[in-house]
Protein backbone atom coordinates (compact mmCIF):
# COMPACT_ATOMS: atom_id res chain seq x y z
CA UNK A 1 0.00 0.00 0.00
CA UNK A 2 1.27 3.35 -0.84
CA UNK A 3 0.66 6.80 0.63
CA UNK A 4 0.12 9.37 -2.77
CA UNK A 5 0.74 12.72 -2.23
CA UNK A 6 0.62 16.04 -4.87
CA UNK A 7 2.79 19.48 -4.42
CA UNK A 8 1.20 22.28 -4.55
CA UNK A 9 2.57 25.74 -4.35
CA UNK A 10 3.05 27.11 -1.21
CA UNK A 11 0.94 30.36 -1.05
CA UNK A 12 1.68 31.13 2.83
CA UNK A 13 5.31 31.70 2.17
CA UNK A 14 5.24 34.55 -0.57
CA UNK A 15 8.41 32.21 -2.87
CA UNK A 16 7.08 31.07 -6.27
CA UNK A 17 9.70 27.95 -6.14
CA UNK A 18 8.36 26.53 -2.63
CA UNK A 19 6.34 24.03 -2.21
CA UNK A 20 4.02 22.02 0.01
CA UNK A 21 2.97 17.79 -0.17
CA UNK A 22 -0.88 17.51 0.52
CA UNK A 23 -1.88 13.67 1.00
CA UNK A 24 -4.26 12.37 -1.31
CA UNK A 25 -7.12 10.42 0.80
CA UNK A 26 -8.01 7.32 -1.37
CA UNK A 27 -10.91 5.39 0.41
CA UNK A 28 -12.40 5.82 3.97
CA UNK A 29 -12.98 3.11 6.52
CA UNK A 30 -16.12 2.60 8.94
CA UNK A 31 -16.09 0.29 11.58
CA UNK A 32 -17.01 -2.82 8.97
CA UNK A 33 -13.70 -1.80 7.35
CA UNK A 34 -12.10 -2.22 10.29
CA UNK A 35 -13.56 -5.21 11.12
CA UNK A 36 -12.94 -6.81 7.52
CA UNK A 37 -9.40 -6.07 7.98
CA UNK A 38 -8.90 -7.74 11.63
CA UNK A 39 -10.37 -10.99 9.82
CA UNK A 40 -7.67 -10.79 6.54
CA UNK A 41 -4.87 -10.42 9.22
CA UNK A 42 -6.04 -14.34 10.26
CA UNK A 43 -7.78 -13.23 13.34
CA UNK A 44 -9.06 -16.04 15.33
CA UNK A 45 -11.78 -13.68 16.43
CA UNK A 46 -15.14 -13.98 13.62
CA UNK A 47 -16.05 -11.07 12.04
CA UNK A 48 -19.44 -10.69 13.90
CA UNK A 49 -17.24 -10.82 17.61
CA UNK A 50 -15.08 -8.41 15.58
CA UNK A 51 -17.74 -6.03 14.70
CA UNK A 52 -20.02 -6.57 18.39
CA UNK A 53 -16.28 -5.58 20.20
CA UNK A 54 -15.78 -2.46 17.69
CA UNK A 55 -19.19 -1.45 18.25
CA UNK A 56 -18.81 -1.37 22.59
CA UNK A 57 -15.23 0.33 22.28
CA UNK A 58 -17.31 3.23 20.65
CA UNK A 59 -20.18 3.01 23.54
CA UNK A 60 -17.43 2.34 26.15
CA UNK A 61 -15.44 5.49 24.67
CA UNK A 62 -18.64 7.67 24.61
CA UNK A 63 -19.28 6.87 28.74
CA UNK A 64 -15.84 7.74 29.66
CA UNK A 65 -15.97 11.08 27.46
CA UNK A 66 -18.95 12.08 29.65
CA UNK A 67 -17.26 11.22 32.85
CA UNK A 68 -14.98 14.00 31.71
CA UNK A 69 -11.94 11.34 30.59
CA UNK A 70 -9.57 12.05 28.52
CA UNK A 71 -9.18 8.93 26.36
CA UNK A 72 -6.17 7.11 24.92
CA UNK A 73 -7.64 4.75 22.64
CA UNK A 74 -4.43 2.22 23.24
CA UNK A 75 -2.28 4.96 21.53
CA UNK A 76 -4.40 5.03 18.57
CA UNK A 77 -5.30 8.55 19.05
CA UNK A 78 -6.61 10.54 22.20
CA UNK A 79 -10.23 12.06 22.78
CA UNK A 80 -11.14 14.65 25.76
CA UNK A 81 -14.00 16.72 26.38
CA UNK A 82 -13.81 20.50 25.84
CA UNK A 83 -15.52 23.72 25.61
CA UNK A 84 -15.39 26.53 22.70
CA UNK A 85 -16.33 30.42 23.57
CA UNK A 86 -15.28 33.05 25.39
CA UNK A 87 -16.00 33.52 29.43
CA UNK A 88 -16.36 37.41 30.01
CA UNK A 89 -15.18 37.20 33.58
CA UNK A 90 -14.20 34.13 36.37
CA UNK A 91 -17.61 34.29 37.77
CA UNK A 92 -18.92 33.52 34.61
CA UNK A 93 -20.34 30.34 33.64
CA UNK A 94 -21.39 27.94 30.87
CA UNK A 95 -24.27 28.69 28.82
CA UNK A 96 -25.25 26.90 25.83
CA UNK A 97 -25.98 29.93 24.22
CA UNK A 98 -22.66 31.13 23.95
CA UNK A 99 -20.74 27.81 24.54
CA UNK A 100 -20.19 24.29 23.05
CA UNK A 101 -19.37 21.24 24.21
CA UNK A 102 -16.66 19.77 21.85
CA UNK A 103 -14.36 16.59 21.98
CA UNK A 104 -10.95 17.72 20.62
CA UNK A 105 -8.81 14.67 19.28
CA UNK A 106 -4.71 14.26 18.50
CA UNK A 107 -3.42 10.82 17.09
CA UNK A 108 -1.23 8.90 19.22
CA UNK A 109 2.24 8.37 19.63
CA UNK A 110 2.16 4.73 18.86
CA UNK A 111 0.00 5.15 15.57
CA UNK A 112 2.36 7.88 14.59
CA UNK A 113 5.51 6.17 15.01
CA UNK A 114 4.12 3.12 13.18
CA UNK A 115 3.48 5.20 10.06
CA UNK A 116 6.32 7.03 10.06
CA UNK A 117 8.46 3.88 10.43
CA UNK A 118 6.22 1.92 8.10
CA UNK A 119 4.68 3.98 5.56
CA UNK A 120 5.68 3.53 2.00
CA UNK A 121 5.10 7.23 0.00
CA UNK A 122 4.46 7.93 -3.51
CA UNK A 123 4.16 11.21 -5.92
CA UNK A 124 1.06 11.77 -8.24
CA UNK A 125 0.34 14.22 -10.55
CA UNK A 126 -0.68 17.65 -9.37
CA UNK A 127 -4.16 18.18 -10.30
CA UNK A 128 -5.13 21.77 -10.71
CA UNK A 129 -8.98 23.08 -10.28
CA UNK A 130 -10.41 24.26 -14.07
CA UNK A 131 -14.10 24.86 -14.51
CA UNK A 132 -16.03 21.82 -14.67
CA UNK A 133 -18.44 21.57 -17.06
CA UNK A 134 -21.18 18.45 -16.74
CA UNK A 135 -24.30 19.85 -18.18
CA UNK A 136 -25.40 22.23 -21.64
CA UNK A 137 -29.68 22.27 -21.83
CA UNK A 138 -30.26 24.06 -24.87
CA UNK A 139 -33.48 25.90 -25.11
CA UNK A 140 -34.41 26.16 -28.61
CA UNK A 141 -34.23 22.67 -29.26
CA UNK A 142 -35.10 21.38 -26.08
CA UNK A 143 -31.93 18.73 -25.36
CA UNK A 144 -29.67 18.06 -23.06
CA UNK A 145 -25.73 17.54 -24.50
CA UNK A 146 -27.16 16.88 -28.10
CA UNK A 147 -27.51 20.51 -29.58
CA UNK A 148 -27.31 24.06 -29.63
CA UNK A 149 -29.39 26.41 -31.15
CA UNK A 150 -27.80 30.32 -32.14
CA UNK A 151 -30.18 32.62 -30.79
CA UNK A 152 -31.34 30.63 -28.00
CA UNK A 153 -31.09 30.57 -24.12
CA UNK A 154 -27.96 27.53 -23.34
CA UNK A 155 -27.21 26.78 -20.19
CA UNK A 156 -24.14 25.02 -18.69
CA UNK A 157 -23.97 23.06 -15.03
CA UNK A 158 -21.53 22.21 -13.20
CA UNK A 159 -19.12 23.54 -10.80
CA UNK A 160 -16.07 26.19 -10.54
CA UNK A 161 -17.49 27.87 -13.65
CA UNK A 162 -17.84 31.34 -12.28
CA UNK A 163 -15.58 33.81 -14.46
CA UNK A 164 -14.49 37.82 -14.05
CA UNK A 165 -16.79 39.09 -16.78
CA UNK A 166 -14.58 41.66 -17.19
CA UNK A 167 -11.71 39.89 -18.33
CA UNK A 168 -11.23 39.44 -22.20
CA UNK A 169 -9.64 36.14 -21.60
CA UNK A 170 -12.20 34.56 -19.45
CA UNK A 171 -15.70 33.00 -20.27
CA UNK A 172 -17.23 31.24 -22.00
CA UNK A 173 -16.46 30.07 -25.54
CA UNK A 174 -18.19 28.07 -28.55
CA UNK A 175 -14.74 26.28 -30.00
CA UNK A 176 -15.69 24.46 -33.61
CA UNK A 177 -13.80 20.86 -33.86
CA UNK A 178 -12.69 21.68 -36.53
CA UNK A 179 -10.93 24.90 -35.70
CA UNK A 180 -12.28 28.44 -34.95
CA UNK A 181 -14.28 29.69 -32.04
CA UNK A 182 -16.92 32.69 -31.07
CA UNK A 183 -16.95 34.16 -27.49
CA UNK A 184 -20.59 34.09 -25.95
CA UNK A 185 -21.12 37.97 -24.76
CA UNK A 186 -24.91 37.72 -23.71
CA UNK A 187 -24.33 36.23 -20.22
CA UNK A 188 -27.74 35.72 -17.76
CA UNK A 189 -26.58 34.00 -15.17
CA UNK A 190 -22.57 33.42 -13.98
CA UNK A 191 -22.60 31.20 -10.74
CA UNK A 192 -20.12 28.50 -9.99
CA UNK A 193 -22.75 25.71 -10.89
CA UNK A 194 -24.61 27.48 -13.47
CA UNK A 195 -24.30 29.43 -16.19
CA UNK A 196 -26.87 31.28 -18.43
CA UNK A 197 -26.51 32.54 -22.00
CA UNK A 198 -27.46 33.70 -25.16
CA UNK A 199 -26.23 31.25 -27.74
CA UNK A 200 -24.12 33.54 -30.40
CA UNK A 201 -24.31 33.19 -34.20
CA UNK A 202 -21.87 30.83 -35.88
CA UNK A 203 -20.99 28.93 -38.62
CA UNK A 204 -19.44 25.65 -37.93
CA UNK A 205 -21.62 22.23 -37.72
CA UNK A 206 -20.28 20.52 -34.59
CA UNK A 207 -18.54 22.28 -31.29
CA UNK A 208 -17.83 22.63 -28.00
CA UNK A 209 -18.20 24.61 -25.08
CA UNK A 210 -15.40 25.85 -22.96
CA UNK A 211 -15.05 27.49 -19.89
CA UNK A 212 -12.13 29.64 -19.54
CA UNK A 213 -11.04 31.54 -16.21
CA UNK A 214 -7.86 32.47 -14.04
CA UNK A 215 -8.11 31.11 -9.92
CA UNK A 216 -5.54 33.94 -8.71
CA UNK A 217 -4.95 37.47 -9.90
CA UNK A 218 -1.65 35.84 -11.64
CA UNK A 219 -2.67 32.23 -12.32
CA UNK A 220 -2.47 30.70 -15.95
CA UNK A 221 -6.04 30.19 -17.62
CA UNK A 222 -8.08 27.18 -17.07
CA UNK A 223 -10.06 25.79 -19.53
CA UNK A 224 -13.03 22.93 -18.54
CA UNK A 225 -14.89 22.26 -21.55
CA UNK A 226 -17.65 19.88 -21.86
CA UNK A 227 -17.43 15.98 -22.73
CA UNK A 228 -19.70 16.20 -25.64
CA UNK A 229 -19.82 17.15 -29.03
CA UNK A 230 -22.90 19.61 -29.36
CA UNK A 231 -23.90 19.50 -33.07
CA UNK A 232 -25.79 23.11 -34.38
CA UNK A 233 -29.05 22.79 -34.50
CA UNK A 234 -30.51 24.22 -38.28
CA UNK A 235 -33.23 26.78 -37.61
Amino acid sequence: MTIEYALYQNKLTGADDLYAARTLITASADLNAIADRIVEQNSVVSRTDCIAVLEASVVAVQSLLLDGARVNFGGLFDLYPRIKGKFNSITDYYDPSRHKLDIGATPGSRVRKYVRDNAVVGKTETILPKPLALEYLDLGSATTNTTITPGSIGTLRGSRLAFNASDATEGIFIVSTGGGETKVMAIQKNKPSELVFMVPSFAYSDVYIEVRKHFSVDGELRIGRLDYILAKNPI
